[in-house]
């Protein structure tokens, strides 16, 4: 407890130190003006949110040297992205809080719908388009109360564009390093820019390919390593009605392809690749009558997933050559609502979740008589309330939640006739679980530019089919399946300050302590041999800090009033600390959580050319749960900026257009950030951008 005062004290009491002596970032925090919806699933002021929350406003985004919308998160106090290769990564792990580089901790939305698969609990970030997003919100720290599973870190929603003009529309082109090609493009419409009695129609599109880069270190290419390379077509349409004012029906349609190479090629015409292919559909309501409000959502999404692995151990054996087609079907589908009710000075909320997930994955041996099949599903449903208080002229506010979940997995079989999996074959017994999840919180402001708050929450998180079900060939290895898995739990307190001493000064702290049991990792049960596993117990300790100044905003100096500094430090320690099967994993860091973190830079917009600067930096990590010293990922500091321009020097039409330059990992720093087999990461990435809106 000592501990987490210590931390506390430092993240409300040196942020004004970190501003002043080298320049911070606001976090997207200290925007107390917005709306956000995240938070309670109701709209309602940032200020008055009892916790951290996070805000990327679409100018933000289009500002940031980022090529997709995880990358972007990673400039956020307390996020840590993992994406090994860059843009030509099949997968990206996005974590708050310290909580391991389990994407099913953190629960992303797209609009409220979530996107988590039930398999595996990953996240495709790459059919997101950056030209769809409107906002990002990130809800900090556990939100299971209003959310139930996977919010054991957070919860970030990204939230798209809808069209607010009769017609507008953009359309963009970038080349980059490595022959990178995107193309974007969006039209829209609607009937009336009125909000009573409107229809309104968005479609775009992005289509993006790279013949990639060289991710095997040279010392360890072959005659088989060839580039990694990235393929995406995605297309998204949006229908609605603005009924009245507050009302609204929409429904929304994506279709993404993607192939991604991983470095190695024998015979496969696209060597070792992965492939999505990808349908979502989504229909919503959302309504509000005499103080009333009300949320349906409804969807259904369908992805076809499939890998073509091919090794080859003795070159001059053709009989070693081995090749496996994995295909899996994910089907995801539910109705989430939520019913609001202002009475007096409490604002009372109540839910209703229900969602589907089914899992249906084959390995096909093309070399040899073998195959391996996994299915499973998950049910599970969820009920809330949550009230709002608001005392002393709103200086007050207190929020408490309570959610009752109940999480079943059944149908579950594997089966196969590998000589070393084959005992794992069976049918096996339904599992169901369920949790209550609490959550309390108040903010007082002291001042209407000081306040502070004070917060706890408790999460659960259900076991993934994959990790019950499926026996297998893995990164690094060959993984079994534990079908006695079971649910993670987590408790967290976590105190936080807001506070702008002058106009052109913000700062903000936190400092948290959790304690997870149960929590599922990866354990080396022989060499090469990995299953998920209950850890005993978890602490993580946590603080984050965030400053942002402007420090020309009043003086008369025109070129730089709109000159800003901005950074932001994180702290964690996660650390097992207990596990009774496993005495030698106790006091060893999760795998792939850096203990500091931060980022540093400017945004300097003027009339000639605008850009920003930033340092990232990213502490060591342990790629492995022994924390062994060959399992290190080196501490690391990446340069990145962004100049653009637009053309209005060029007349009436010039204004319409935007020339832009980006320069990711600018002073190329290349190091291994994947081990078994050694990746190096993709270094230094350049991109010129045209672009055009009416």
């Amino acid at each position: 407890m000592k501990r987490f005062i210590a931390l506390s004290l430092l993240a409300l009491c040196l942020a004004p130190s970190l501003a002043l002596g080298q320049s911070g970032q606001g976090d997207a925090d200290a925007k107390m003006d917005d709306m956000v919806v995240t938070a309670t699933r109701t709209e309602q002021p940032l200020k008055e949110v009892p916790g951290r929350v996070a805000v990327i406003t679409r100018q933000e985004l289009k500002d940031m040297p980022v090529q997709t919308v995880d990358e972007a998160l990673s400039y956020i106090s307390g996020a840590h992205v993992e994406r090994p290769s860059g843009i030509f990564s099949f997968k990206s792990v996005v974590s708050l809080r310290g909580l391991g580089n389990e994407q099913g901790r953190t629960l992303v939305l797209i609009d409220g719908v979530p996107q988590n698969t039930s398999d595996m609990g990953d996240v495709n970030w790459n059919r997101i388009n950056l030209e769809d997003v409107k906002r990002i919100e990130i809800l900090k720290g556990p939100a299971a109360s209003i959310y139930g599973n996977n919010a054991m870190g957070g919860v970030i929603n990204i939230i798209t564009e809808k069209p607010t003009k009769v017609v507008s529309g953009s359309a963009s082109t970038s080349y980059g390093t490595y022959d990178d090609w995107k193309v974007r493009a969006v039209a829209a419409g609607r009937t009336s820019e009125s909000l009573s009695n409107a229809l309104y129609a968005r479609v775009s599109a992005l289509y993006h390919n790279s013949p990639g880069y060289m991710a095997t270190p040279s010392d360890e290419q072959t005659l088989w390593s060839v580039n990694s390379f990235i393929q995406e077509k995605t297309l998204n349409a949006k229908v609605g009605w603005d009924i009245a004012e507050g009302n609204n029906l929409e429904f929304q349609y994506t279709k993404d392809n993607q192939k991604a190479g991983e470095g190695t090629k024998y015979w496969a015409y696209d060597g070792v690749h992965r492939g999505y292919d990808t349908d979502a559909w989504q229909g919503k309501f959302t309504g509000s009558w005499e103080g009333w409000s009300t949320m349906i959502n409804a969807y259904f999404t369908d992805i076809h997933y499939d890998r073509t692995n091919e090794s080859w151990s003795t070159v001059t054996d053709l009989s070693t050559y081995s090749r496996i087609d994995t295909k899996v079907n994910r089907k995801q589908y539910g109705l989430l609502t939520n019913v609001s009710k202002e009475i007096g000075f409490n604002t009372v909320t109540v839910g209703f979740d229900y969602g589907v997930g089914i899992m249906d994955g084959t390995d096909y041996y093309r070399t040899a008589p073998n195959f391996a099949t996994d299915f499973g599903k998950i049910r599970s449903y969820g009920v809330f309330a949550q009230d709002q208080l608001k005392f002393l002229d709103d200086k007050l506010i207190f929020l408490g939640g309570l959610r009752y979940d109940n999480a079943t997995t059944f149908d579950g079989h594997y089966d196969t006739n590998l000589s070393n999996l084959s005992k794992y074959t069976e049918y096996y017994p339904d599992h169901t679980w369920d949790a209550w999840s609490p959550r309390g919180s108040v903010k007082y402001f002291f001042m209407d530019n000081l306040s502070a708050y004070a917060s706890y929450g408790h999460a659960f998180r259900a076991p993934l089919l994959d990790d019950m079900y499926r026996s297998g060939k893995m990164k690094g290895g060959t993984k079994i399946s534990n079908p006695s898995l079971g649910p993670e739990q987590l408790d967290s307190v976590e105190i936080g300050s807001d506070y702008q001493p002058v106009e052109n000064v913000r700062l903000s702290g936190s400092g948290y302590f959790s304690v997870a049991r149960d929590l599922q990792s990866y354990i080396t049960v022989a060499s090469g041999i990995y299953q998920k596993q209950n850890i005993g117990q978890v602490q993580i300790w946590g603080a984050e800090l965030n400053a942002e100044w402007d420090p020309f905003k009043f003086q008369n100096i025109d070129l730089l009033k709109k000159f800003t500094l901005f950074g932001n430090y994180t702290f964690n320690d996660s650390r097992v600390t207990d596990f009774p099967g496993r005495p030698d994993l106790v006091g060893k860091l999760l795998p792939m959580v850096p203990q500091n973190s931060f980022n540093l830079g400017f945004t300097w917009l003027n009339k000639y050319v605008n850009n920003k600067v930033a340092v990232q930096y990213v502490g060591l990590m342990y790629y492995d749960d022994l924390n062994t010293d060959a399992n290190i990922i080196p501490p690391h500091a990446l340069v990145n900026a962004k100049l653009w321009r637009n053309l209005d020097f060029l007349g009436r039409y010039g204004e319409n257009f935007t020339v832009s330059f980006t320069a990711e990992n600018l002073l190329d720093h290349q190091y291994v950030d994947a081990h078994n087999p050694n990746t190096l990461n993709v270094g230094r990435m350049l991109f010129l951008e045209l672009s055009c809106k009416f």
